[in-house]
């Protein structure tokens, strides 16, 4: 029985190989994701890289209204397991809030060595799952992005689960040898099972078939996807 109205997450991604070789798999890859977050000055409070794996939180019947920012292909995965491997929605805050505010405290704490040791990890945790309601995106170039739309849940590695290598890292020092980070994490993919599948996405007929033939998912769970990909 597959869940739906709202009890998935969707995967989105940019090439029909990227989907394939997710599927083939049964894992995401989990990448360095460069974030940033600011004071209501438009001061940049923090700048740094985080590994992740994203997801939009759109029930299959609304993907039609979607203007989808990263990708054509996409593949929805139950909530049941995102629950399960300890996903969780992203926190958007306007800039003027309190709640941003006091990220904002804690965040110059931290970087100054005002707080104790235990707690400088936790606040890394809380900023890499909070993000502004609008602001700079780097892809489109656009001041006033508007990222609630993405309706975005993540998976932040434990530092555990990656083999203690970071969770946040400088932006310009991950930004000077991008691959060498990312290849750190490629031991430690965040994995599915096909039975936790409810949907995948596809542009064409040719495709769709290959994808039930490559899975032995059923006809009905391979879709033509019907969202506009922004570009």
């Amino acid at each position: 029985m597959f869940l739906i109205g709202g009890s998935v997450i969707i995967h989105f991604t940019r090439k029909f190989d990227y989907l394939k070789s997710i599927l083939s798999s049964c894992s995401f890859r989990l990448s360095y994701c460069g974030e940033y977050f600011g004071d209501n000055t438009g001061k940049v409070i923090s700048r740094a890289a985080h590994p992740m794996v994203s997801f939009s939180d759109y029930n299959d019947e609304e993907l039609h209204t979607k203007i989808v920012t990263y990708g054509g292909y996409g593949i929805a995965i139950k909530k049941s397991w995102a629950v399960e491997h300890g996903l969780s929605p992203v926190n958007y805050v306007e800039k003027n809030s309190p709640v941003a505010q006091g990220l904002v405290s804690l965040l110059k704490a931290r970087q100054n060595k005002k707080i104790p040791s235990s707690l400088r990890l936790p606040i890394i945790q809380l900023k890499c799952f909070t993000k502004h309601v609008y602001g700079f995106n780097s892809k489109f170039n656009e001041p006033s992005f508007d990222f609630k739309a993405e309706n975005e849940w993540r998976f932040v590695p434990s530092l555990k689960q990656i083999g203690r290598n970071k969770i946040s890292e400088n932006f310009s020092t991950y930004d000077k040898n991008q691959q060498k980070y990312n290849k750190r994490l490629e031991k430690y993919p965040l994995r599915f099972s096909l039975t936790d599948i409810a949907f995948v996405y596809v542009k064409s007929e040719i495709e769709r078939n290959e994808i039930i033939t490559q899975t032995g998912l059923l006809a009905s769970q391979v879709k033509l996807r019907l969202w506009v990909e922004k570009t």
